[in-house]
């Protein structure tokens, strides 16, 4: 029988000392040696990926401790009974930092149930989520003015979640992250959206009536400058009669009592412009100087007439019109030929 060469002895020591090392990994020579198996089972597990479970129980943690947000902001926006106009329109900025949502909650759905504020408080844990809760609980509470109840409750919530007073400050004067109230999908919203159209339009016909006020300022004397300024003001009343149509989506479906209604809206603005200025001019009689704001009285009582004439009549069709809406309110209606993206 022939000898091995060198290099299979080398082999078979290598082998050997190999297998003496796998000895060592052994469960009781770790015991031994002093070594925890549960510490070398965590050390290799820290590199492996969290599993479907442990996924799915953050997930649920996400949205436990969402909910008991959402339903804090609504025990706050209800602290004093029903929210004001200001609060809820700060309740409804505020929800919108936590998108998105669980599915099956609404804005008035958290208001209708009027949660517990110190019920919900314990389900938030993080530390971001408490800071964040605070933020938008005091923006809801500044919006018309905080009370001795609604001070307490920024107090419950300070002492609730840790947060030192020089925190409190500096996220009080954070400006809210809040994304427009049209992306959040509730009756609410489309509500608060027409009250926003309507304070928009009648701004606007404020506007215009500060406009032809100016032009029966002007200090225009002489043959035909009253005619120049009737002229003048027509066009503005025309102008604001297109961008009220054009603010509501240039709505159709108006019946026949909506165009006689209007027309008679435009003959009592016509009326009652005569009337401001012949008034001006009686009272210049006992007061000096008040006919010269005879004329600027007619033409901005005719115009304030004639706009919210005109409003009533854009908002009064007997059905919706679609079209319009979407073109009034592209944000809440999106276009009919937007496909959903894959």
């Amino acid at each position: 029988m022939m000898p091995n060469p060198p290099e299979n002895d080398d082999l078979d020591h290598n082998l050997e000392q190999d297998n003496v090392g796998l000895d060592k990994l052994e469960p009781d020579n770790l015991e031994e040696d002093g070594l925890d198996e549960s510490a070398l089972d965590e050390d290799v597990l820290d590199g492996i990926p969290l599993g479907e479970d442990d996924l799915k129980d953050d997930l649920e943690k996400d949205d436990l401790e969402k909910r008991a947000c959402l339903y804090a902001l609504a025990a706050v926006a209800n602290l004093d009974g029903t929210p004001t106009p200001l609060e809820l329109d700060a309740f409804l900025k505020a929800l919108t930092t936590f998108q998105p949502w669980p599915p099956d909650l609404t804005p008035e759905g958290l208001l209708n149930q009027r949660p517990n504020l110190a019920e919900h408080l314990p389900h938030v844990t993080t530390p971001g989520r408490q800071q964040q809760l605070y933020q938008a609980a005091f923006g809801i509470l500044r919006s018309k003015g905080i009370t001795r109840q609604e001070s307490a409750a920024l107090a419950q919530l300070r002492s609730t979640f840790g947060i030192e007073p020089a925190l409190a400050r500096r996220l009080e004067r954070r400006p809210l992250q809040a994304l427009p109230p049209d992306t959040v999908n509730s009756t609410l919203t489309g509500m608060v959206a027409m009250i926003y159209r309507e304070g928009q339009v009648r701004r606007m016909i404020i506007d215009y009536c500060m406009a032809t006020a100016i032009v029966g300022l002007v200090p225009i004397r002489g043959g035909g400058s009253l005619e120049i300024k009737f002229l003048v003001v027509l066009g503005l009343i025309l102008k604001m009669i297109w961008d009220i149509r054009s603010l509501w989506g240039k709505p159709q479906g108006q019946d026949a009592l909506a165009v006689l209604g209007n027309f008679f809206g435009f003959v009592w603005a016509v009326m009652a412009g005569f009337l401001a200025w012949g008034t001006v001019i009686a009272l210049g009689v006992i007061l000096p100087y008040a006919g010269a704001f005879a004329v600027a009285a007619g033409f901005t009582t005719a115009t304030w007439i004639a706009g919210q004439s005109t409003n009533q009549f854009y908002t009064s069709p007997q059905r919706p019109d679609l079209v319009a809406l979407r073109r009034a309110f592209p944000t809440l209606l999106p276009p009919a030929d937007s496909s959903p993206s894959p």
